[in-house]
């Protein structure tokens, strides 16, 4: 018996821009946390204090490459919902936020000076400065992809909504249009509008045209023509009540 197979429904994200928008996080967490892993070696064997602001970046950086990879599996091979990868990369965009705002605050006298051995005395001094500025510039490019794929979420997410919309269809029993009683809590009160048939049957059964019954001579208006019912018609008129034919 074979394996059965469980079909995977399309994307609703525009394939360029999702994947362009995950490589560039994919990029720079993976260049932000290995500039902080050189970091924290170091301070590590200096027997420094490793700064809150390199571990939280770290701990941002590893979260966005596990939600990458988690996503990624979903998205080739299941379904991707708009909605969890919109809650998913809101939590990283906080983080993002956060992290940069005290990468800046820290390293605010460091990023406006050049690096130059007048600045930071030897060729090791050089290379931290450039590291630093390596390191911001691209934490800014995590929080602004990160920030990217937040509002492609949002539109992705508004779309699919908008699709799946409920459009009340015709009532084959009602196909005419029914407008509400003036009472709408009372439920006898019977609807308005509702168009109304007229069938001759419903009326008392009347001969429709002119009949002409010609004996003698005499022709009878339809006036005085009747229909019994029994396939007999009845005239009446100056002969008396008249005959039956």
């Amino acid at each position: 018996m074979g394996k059965s197979r469980i079909s995977k429904q399309p994307s609703h994200y525009p394939p360029l821009a999702f994947h362009l928008i995950r490589l560039g996080q994919i990029l720079s967490s993976i260049v932000v946390a290995s500039v902080l892993f050189f970091f924290i070696h170091h301070l590590e064997i200096e027997h420094y204090n490793i700064p809150w602001t390199f571990l939280l970046l770290l701990f941002v950086s590893l979260l966005t490459k596990l939600t990458i990879v988690t996503t990624s599996i979903f998205y080739h091979f299941r379904t991707l919902p708009p909605k969890l990868n919109l809650f998913s990369n809101l939590g990283l965009l906080v983080l993002w936020m956060l992290g940069f705002a005290l990468l800046a605050w820290n390293l605010s006298g460091t990023l406006s000076h050049r690096c130059t051995t007048a600045n930071w005395s030897n060729e090791a001094g050089i290379m931290v400065c450039r590291l630093y500025k390596a390191l911001t510039a691209f934490a800014i490019t995590g929080l602004t992809t990160t920030l990217c794929a937040v509002l492609l979420d949002l539109r992705t997410y508004r779309l699919t909504t908008h699709r799946g919309k409920y459009n009340p269809m015709m009532d084959i029993k009602h196909p005419f249009p029914i407008s509400s009683p003036s009472n709408p809590h009372d439920p006898y009160q019977p609807p308005r509008d509702i168009p109304e048939f007229s069938h001759e049957i419903t009326k008392p059964y009347k001969v429709q045209q002119t009949i002409e019954v010609q004996q003698f001579g005499y022709s009878a208006p339809s006036e005085q023509t009747t229909y019994d019912g029994a396939g007999s018609v009845h005239l009446h008129g100056a002969y008396g009540n008249g005959g039956a034919f």
